[in-house]
């Protein structure tokens, strides 16, 4: 999981972020982070001065994941649902990645235990949100969806998805979906999302 070239960076990164999932954010020190990093806690607060900026690279990390369903553009020459085919396998494909859910799990963690940190995580995922409703904004635009709200179908979609392959597995610890489970999600969610789309065309 790299950040950038500089080694020593990343290895307080991914010290930060073992730390942080082993033992939570509140009970983590900076001097245990510079231990487990082998670096100096001189060098430690020459590249982050607090946890606080050490919990914002872990929402980066998880920030960077996401803008991954940027590249799905809507295209009218496509079928509707091979592309949402391709939007919830790729949802499924990160909900089920270890380095993503344990990630999440620090991010979960901390919003719950910090009103403050819930305020401040939740200001930078709300531009994610955007990204997660490109497809969808694109192919309301497009007239493929009829009189379907893009932003409510996309929340469904996903919502659907996290529900089953994401919550279970990050919150109660659930081994990821197998390929046969993953297959039927996405037939199921894309034939809903699918079934949702025609009837408000013929309304």
């Amino acid at each position: 999981m790299l950040i950038k070239k500089d080694s020593k960076h990343n290895d307080i990164i991914c010290a930060a972020i073992s730390e942080f999932a082993e033992k939570g954010i509140l009970a983590t020190t900076m001097e245990a982070i510079a231990k487990r990093a082998q670096v100096s806690k001189r060098t430690l607060y020459k590249h982050y001065a607090n946890k606080e900026l050490l919990l914002d690279m872990v929402v980066e990390l998880l920030l960077q994941r996401l803008k991954q369903f940027e590249q799905f553009v809507y295209d009218s020459t496509k079928p509707l649902l091979s592309q949402l085919r391709e939007v919830a396998a790729l949802s499924i494909q990160l909900n089920s990645d270890v380095d993503f859910l344990r990630l999440s799990r620090i991010v979960i963690i901390e919003s719950m235990r910090s009103e403050h940190a819930a305020k401040r995580i939740n200001e930078k995922f709300s531009v994610c949100e955007q990204g997660l409703h490109y497809w969808f904004l694109q192919a309301a635009n497009a007239g493929a969806l009829g009189k379907a709200d893009p932003v409510f179908i996309a929340s469904v979609f996903f919502g659907t998805i996290k529900k089953v392959s994401y919550w279970e597995q990050a919150i109660k610890w659930q081994a990821v979906l197998t390929e046969q489970q993953a297959n039927q999600l996405v037939d199921q969610v894309c034939h809903l999302v699918a079934h949702y789309v025609r009837v408000s065309l013929i309304e």
